[in-house]
């Protein structure tokens, strides 16, 4: 067994293989940091065996990427409830990124997308197209309306708007820390951001 021959964990609520796997995985990146977390440590946690795991897992990476898109997904449903809160498209996407980059910079799974050690793992979401569908199921209820009320152009192809949302989020993960205040960053965003989804007065 690695690391000292931890004893598997039986506390597992689903007897999913696969959900058992994520969530001793989640466990491991806890106990010892994502970089150092390792397929043998995993299947260690959950009492399998690593070819048990490489069954529903083809690698390390592909079991990040569900990783990834199960924290993405939680995260998703709480940043709506702070966003629906917003009266128009121009605050819900103000408030969803804040919230999403600074939530997820402090998740030991999201903020891997940053990490440079990550960057193998980001180009593979990239090419499987996850990051477009989260980014869909992150916007679409609010860009949504905004299309059907002529409040956003249709000229802009909307892949090229969760392309350029997504950019931003990576880019606030990578500049938000503990001493940058996150109201410079929201006045930022009104400033500059903002202006793109708020209807023409003209």
């Amino acid at each position: 067994m690695a690391r000292g021959a931890r004893k598997p964990s039986t506390d597992s609520a689903t007897d999913d293989p696969r959900e058992r796997i994520l969530a001793g995985a989640e466990r491991c990146i806890t106990r010892y940091g994502l970089r150092k977390t390792t397929m043998e440590d995993i299947a260690s946690e959950v009492g399998m065996s690593r070819p048990g795991v490489y069954r529903y897992f083809s690698d390390r990476d592909d079991l990040l990427i569900a990783l990834i898109t199960a924290h993405a997904r939680a995260l998703r449903d709480r940043a709506h409830k702070l966003m629906s809160r917003q009266t128009d498209l121009a605050g819900q996407i103000v408030e969803g990124l804040l919230y999403l980059t600074e939530q997820a910079r402090q998740d030991p799974v999201m903020r891997y997308l940053v990490d440079p050690d990550g960057s193998g793992t980001a180009e593979r979401l990239i090419a499987a197209r996850v990051t477009e569908a989260l980014a869909a199921e992150f916007w679409d209820p609010f860009l949504d309306p905004a299309y059907v009320n002529n409040k956003l152009s249709r000229d802009v192809p909307r892949s090229d708007v969760y392309l350029w949302l997504t950019n931003l989020g990576l880019m606030l993960m990578r500049g938000l820390d503990e001493s940058h205040d996150p109201n410079r960053y929201r006045s930022i965003l009104r400033n500059f951001v903002a202006p793109a989804f708020t209807p023409s007065t003209a």
